[in-house]
């Protein structure tokens, strides 16, 4: 809403001392402030003229076509992509030089330092440089994240350069219509700026591919050209999927997220894309596991893909009747690990049954010292003493089958190494 330059009152509510709530509320204001600006105004200006064919009054996603396996493929091309939304990773070639501090990084199980897919591992990772055959380490660890369908992505002249087989081309819509692949490769993304002509996008119908990748450059306005690009499609009937790839410039990982948030989350918000690749400038002040932790947030905040419990809590006021900020703790910390389960955690009686309408179950002060148990608006134990109110909620989700145990810690394992 900031970017279509909506609204007149930004609102942040946290579950935290009140004055924090200022600082991003400030920032997201300054984020609007800038789009009316000289730069911003002309990069608006700059995307070819469209007509936006959203329909304001319902809402559906749009659903892009997932990669299918063929006979013959060496790797799974269907991990390329989740059906709920998908996180991709930029790794450069040091990272692969580091295999257990990348397995970290981009979410992965680890079984005798090997790498698996797990609910948060990003799906796929973007490889702007093939290590070359005497760099063994590297080689190595690209391997073992290919057997288990983190396939890299990498830009066709790169391929064709140094050819890697089974990887995934980067390929712009005229590399993709001349069909030379690279030695090795069978499957390619294709590279859209949102700026291509409705003849470019129109070809996509006969062109085989994997995804899109859709990269807007800076002198464009994101909001504007992506919204482009997708009437386009929908215009032409075709349903690839799309994949925002973002650059930040923002310095600090709260700023980060903010940017993200408002270049990207607004357009997932409006059912238009299929996932996200962040790809951090050079220095970028902010660790690879924290841009991947940002990205899936993204997307379970946008309602696609859900990898951690969902938390709904007020903000603190003077009628809350019990410690907000230590309940909240205490109940994320046990109810964490459950994926796909909405719980609200509520001060009083007053605004939590309607603020917490989508919740699976609701934690809720119902008088001084007590605590009322909701599933669903429909309360169903009352006046339960705040001491043991955490442990009969979890009672209450086990009761109605949503429960799962903790899975234990990995124990750190030493590299596995394979001889010859």
């Amino acid at each position: 809403m900031i970017s279509d330059g909506l609204g007149d009152t930004i609102r942040v509510s946290l579950t935290e001392e009140p004055e924090r709530e200022y600082t991003p509320c400030d920032r997201l204001a300054e984020i609007g402030g800038e789009m009316t600006e000289t730069q911003m105004l002309a990069a608006q200006r700059a995307v070819p003229d469209y007509a936006d064919v959203r329909d304001i009054f319902s809402f559906s996603r749009r659903t892009g076509r997932l990669p299918v396996q063929e006979d013959g493929d060496a790797f799974d091309y269907r991990g390329l992509l989740n059906r709920d939304g998908s996180v991709i990773s930029a790794v450069g070639l040091e990272d692969l030089g580091r295999p257990q501090d990348l397995y970290q990084s981009l979410g992965c199980k680890t079984v005798v330092g090997l790498p698996f897919k797990d609910i948060a591992t990003s799906d796929a990772i973007l490889l702007r440089s093939v290590p070359d055959s005497e760099n063994t380490i590297a080689l190595q660890t690209l391997k073992r994240l290919m057997d288990v369908a983190i396939l890299p992505i990498v830009p066709m002249k790169e391929l064709l350069r140094t050819p890697l087989e089974g990887a995934v081309a980067l390929m712009t819509i005229d590399e993709l219509r001349k069909g030379d692949f690279p030695t090795g490769v069978t499957r390619a993304v294709v590279l859209l700026s949102g700026a291509e002509s409705e003849d470019d996008v129109g070809a996509l119908k006969s062109l085989t591919h994997e995804f899109i990748l859709l990269s807007v450059p800076g002198d464009l306005s994101r909001l504007h050209a992506s919204r482009r690009i997708f009437s386009l499609l929908e215009k032409l009937d075709i349903d690839s999927a799309v994949i925002h790839h973002y650059q930040p410039l923002a310095k600090d990982s709260k700023d980060f997220a903010l940017q993200l948030g408002t270049q990207v989350g607004g357009l997932l918000c409006d059912g238009l894309g299929d996932g996200v690749l962040v790809e951090p400038p050079e220095h970028f002040d902010v660790d690879p596991s924290t841009v991947r932790t940002t990205s899936f947030g993204l997307l379970q905040g946008s309602r696609m893909r859900n990898i951690k419990t969902e938390f709904v809590s007020c903000p603190s006021c003077g009628r809350t009747l019990f410690d907000l900020q230590e309940v909240t703790a205490q109940i994320s910390e046990r109810t964490g690990h459950l994926p796909g389960v909405a719980i609200a955690i509520m001060g009083c009686i007053v605004n939590g049954p309607g603020e917490m309408a989508d919740a699976d179950f609701g934690y809720v002060g119902g008088a001084p010292g007590k605590v009322d148990l909701y599933v669903g608006r429909e309360v169903v134990k009352r006046g339960i003493p705040n001491e043991g109110a955490c442990d009969a909620l979890i009672e209450l989700i086990k009761e109605h089958g949503k429960w799962k145990d903790p899975e234990p810690e990995e124990e750190e394992s030493s590299e596995l190494v394979v001889t010859a």
